[in-house]
């Protein structure tokens, strides 16, 4: 998972358990939509020795009476099971990914949102906001996506306690006011954020822009106070889909996650480490699809990907859908993926052959009862002398509860 989204305590989770089971009741299954899932792992660690770990998940929501929305969404990951006992505690961390609470008024030609939130909330660079509110396809980038069918990148997070109040037109509009809080490098910082977000005939489009500020805590002779420090940054992020998805589309996401609007001396006020980009053409032929990918993110974002590893680098994928085999309808296809290990754009010119990676991921995908299997496999040419090291197995399902 994204490493914004550590909002781990136990009791947070028990809270959100003791939450969906009390709901669950009282309100019952008529109010209640959500997925569940496991995937196993196999690979290889550092030093070369099997491994394998589990992940798993759950995502809810309770509708309560069309006028309180209840949501909560939590992973666990385990260690590796084969140096451990599985007959004895497994050490395993949980996160609390999401937990919000929101209030909808519904009033004349519009309606309001009004959220409270702990977590990471309808981030930008995911296209959830866009499915809550409008209720389209997913539209974001396959190489983001993780087992669980969701996208697993943020160009700057909503996290990690804050509230929001969306607006949302009868046209397919809607604009968003959010407000939080979180540590950032060890600093206690708030953010404040607009959005506006729109579908229109040939254009979906999802932007933000804020501003965060660092919060301090001082005082004198014991007294607590609290001041809003003066090094502000600028941040934003567009996510876009132009044309049309059937035949032909361009899928492009920018941002930038930092310029400091009052910079000290021999300070940089804006880095290259701070953009984010993704520009992906796609194509449909029949049942064949097309995604050609170049992308540049922050390396934490892509330590928990399948596809990609490496920050920088540029990704093809050839797939094709509703492929029927017997009584299975099959998605399957391949991405390859050309990086290089600790690129950035800032060292781009110091990128070595050693450095190159050269990835095949073979994956497939067919719907089972209420649910998705999927099953991902990987391997790096480029180190062949240790390819079993680059080697990686994914086998999961998620389904709709």
């Amino acid at each position: 998972m994204c490493k914004n989204r550590s909002f781990v305590t136990k009791r947070g989770a028990i809270l959100a358990l003791v939450m969906a089971f009390t709901c669950s009741i009282v309100f019952g299954q008529n109010h209640f939509s959500g997925f569940a899932g496991i995937a196993g792992n196999m690979g290889a660690d550092d030093d070369g020795k099997f491994q394998l770990t589990t992940d798993a998940f759950f995502a809810g929501q309770f509708d309560l009476l069309g006028v309180v929305l209840l949501r909560a969404e939590a992973t666990v990951r385990t260690s590796n099971l084969v140096s451990n006992d599985v007959f004895d505690a497994v050490p395993a961390s949980f996160t609390l990914d999401e937990l919000s609470i929101t209030a909808r008024f519904p009033c004349c030609h519009a309606t309001r949102y009004l959220s409270v939130f702990a977590g990471e909330y309808e981030s930008i660079g995911s296209d959830l906001f866009l499915r809550r509110h409008f209720g389209i396809l997913p539209i974001d980038s396959m190489i983001t996506k993780t087992w669980a069918g969701r996208s697993d990148t943020s160009i700057y997070p909503f996290s990690t306690l804050g509230a929001s109040y969306v607006l949302k037109l009868k046209t397919p509009q809607a604009f968003g006011f959010y407000f939080y809080t979180g540590k950032r490098n060890e600093q206690q910082r708030g953010n404040v954020d607009l959005r506006f977000a729109g579908i229109f005939p040939v254009v979906t489009v999802d932007f933000s822009v804020g501003v965060g500020f660092p919060i301090t805590a001082g005082g004198s002779e014991g007294e607590k106070s609290l001041s809003l420090n003066r090094r502000t940054e600028f941040h934003t992020g567009l996510s876009s889909i132009i044309g049309n998805p059937h035949t032909a589309s361009l899928f492009l996401q920018f941002g930038i996650t930092k310029v400091i609007l009052d910079p000290e001396e021999n300070e940089k006020a804006l880095r290259l480490s701070a953009l984010y980009f993704l520009l992906e053409p796609r194509f449909k032929a029949d049942f064949m699809n097309f995604h050609f990918t170049l992308f540049n993110m922050p390396h934490q974002l892509t330590e928990d990907l399948f596809f990609i590893t490496n920050p920088l680098g540029c990704n093809l994928a050839i797939f094709a859908e509703n492929i029927y085999a017997s009584i299975f309808n099959l998605t399957f296809g391949a991405h390859l993926t050309i990086s290089a290990q600790g690129a950035t754009l800032e060292n781009f010119n110091d990128i070595s052959t050693q450095d190159l990676s050269f990835r095949l991921t073979p994956f497939a995908e067919t719907p089972i009862g209420n649910g998705t299997l999927m099953t991902r496999f990987t391997m790096d040419f480029m180190k062949f002398t240790e390819i079993h090291k680059s080697m990686k197995f994914t086998l999961g399902y998620r389904a709709r509860l």
